[in-house]
């Protein structure tokens, strides 16, 4: 039971708490090793996991692969090759629309890039993009493909212009391709973007690793036409503030939450949680990383954290009781942080988490490390077991002779009880109008006591 009771001296002979009340923490999180890799099916996988129909997907410098969800029968869908036009080097993950896999790669074709298409069966391989050092194009593609209404969003981290990189659309066969915009640095535009854009209505949202009024990295959004971009958010580095974001944004109805790679008030920088809402108001710093054992440290890769039941999950590429990387959780108002998992390396363990975020299914986490496993090659592991959502912060208020309670609107699933005494079998469910989660009453002398029920 977890209890939060707040006294409201404001009112004469009369003591009003808020009490919270949740269930018991969950036991601890279930570790398991899916598969190591060894070389001949890939090594050092990059990005996220997709899960389809029991089968997962992923990305290794080798190529696509699959496997079922219990990581049984890894095989490769395509090779890649380092000779001619091939493409080579991804560092995001694939995109599955149908039957079709989409992804890119950083190197190849002409030396900056390709993306590609290849069934889920790894019959009909085809590159649909082959990036270009010029003005015109894009090169070095860090992230990942966005699809919506048959056309594919992405950034590059060079070229266009002045080779800060690009926002780009094509459609699912190459055709069409158009920057959409290409970033010019200064305070008013971002650089050398590294993640994924995120599509919400009729906009594009994401992050550029520089550029901003520090030049240390923005939060931006553009519509799909290409018009109307904006720096939502200038990192400003330490000490109270994130720096080189290199990820991807996750949205939960108006709100965004990402990483930066650096920033924070510890001397080293080990980079840091937001969020912000997307009209680029309600910029919250959630956890600055500070290393050792109880912490993670430089969360890198182009990947972006998971949500599940208020949680933010992520992985960080160092420190912890290994100093070999984390899984961590951090609720979304930034009260409550975590690392339920140090990778230790070795023959039954990950290690490195470098370019590798995390995929939720259900109650089950799946992810990838660079390295680790039986001959140090990479890991898919899963971790079962999550926690319950964080209870919700009950707030009590005394204004013009009322007493206001209240809790977050878009909580649901909590019963508000009352009590005039703190006695365990004395709580009666609130039986008087509640509205958007607020409670207004108009108190007598004595004790009442409020709590939430799940």
């Amino acid at each position: 039971m977890i209890r939060k009771t707040r006294q409201l001296d404001a009112v004469a002979h009369i003591a009003l708490s808020a009490l919270l009340a949740a269930a018991t923490a969950a036991s601890a999180q279930t570790f398991t090793l899916l598969h190591a890799f060894t070389g001949s099916d890939g090594a050092n996988p990059v990005g996220s996991l997709i899960l389809s129909n029991a089968t997962l997907y992923g990305m290794t410098p080798s190529g696509p692969f699959k496997m079922n969800a219990n990581g049984s029968s890894c095989s490769n869908l395509h090779y890649f090759s380092t000779s001619g036009y091939n493409a080579n080097s991804p560092n995001g993950a694939l995109t599955l629309s149908g039957t079709n896999l989409y992804g890119m790669t950083v190197y190849g074709g002409a030396g900056v890039g390709v993306a590609f298409r290849v069934s889920t069966n790894g019959i009909g391989y085809t590159a649909i993009h082959y990036f270009n050092d010029r003005e015109t194009n894009g090169a070095l593609p860090w992230g990942s493909l966005t699809l919506a209404n048959g056309l594919l969003y992405g950034t590059t981290y060079r070229r266009a212009t002045n080779s800060f990189g690009t926002v780009f659309r094509m459609d699912t066969a190459g055709g069409g391709y158009t920057n959409l915009h290409a970033f010019l640095g200064g305070a008013n535009d971002g650089a050398y973007p590294w993640g994924d854009v995120t599509l919400s209505g009729t906009n594009l949202y994401g992050t550029a690793s520089q550029g901003g009024a520090a030049g240390l990295g923005v939060v931006f959004r553009l519509n799909t036409d290409g018009t109307g971009y904006t720096n939502l958010h200038s990192f400003t580095g330490y000490p109270n503030d994130g720096a080189s974001p290199k990820g991807s944004l996750t949205l939960d109805g108006s709100t965004f939450y990402g990483m930066t790679q650096e920033g924070g008030p510890n001397a080293a920088r080990l980079g840091m949680v937001f969020k912000l809402n997307t009209d680029g108001s309600g910029y919250t710093n959630l956890h600055f990383f500070a290393g050792g054992t109880g912490d993670g440290a430089t969360p890198q890769g182009s990947g972006a954290l998971a949500l599940a039941n208020g949680w933010l999950y992520g992985m960080t590429s160092a420190s912890g009781a290994g100093s070999k990387g984390t899984v961590f959780r951090v609720s979304t108002d930034g009260s409550s942080y975590t690392n339920f998992h140090s990778f230790a390396g070795g023959t039954n363990d990950g290690a490195y988490p470098y370019g590798c975020s995390l995929m939720l299914n259900g109650s089950t986490l799946y992810g990838m490390t660079y390295y680790g496993g039986t001959k140090d090659d990479g890991v898919v592991f899963t971790l079962s077991n999550l926690p319950p959502a964080p209870p919700p912060s009950l707030t009590i208020i005394y204004a013009n002779n009322h007493a206001i309670v209240s809790w977050p609107s878009s909580v649901s699933g909590w019963t508000l009880q009352t009590n005039n005494q703190l006695a365990a079998g004395a709580w009666g469910n609130y039986s008087g109008p509640i509205i958007s989660n607020t409670m207004t009453n108009s108190p007598t002398k004595g004790n009442l006591f409020f709590r939430l029920q799940q």
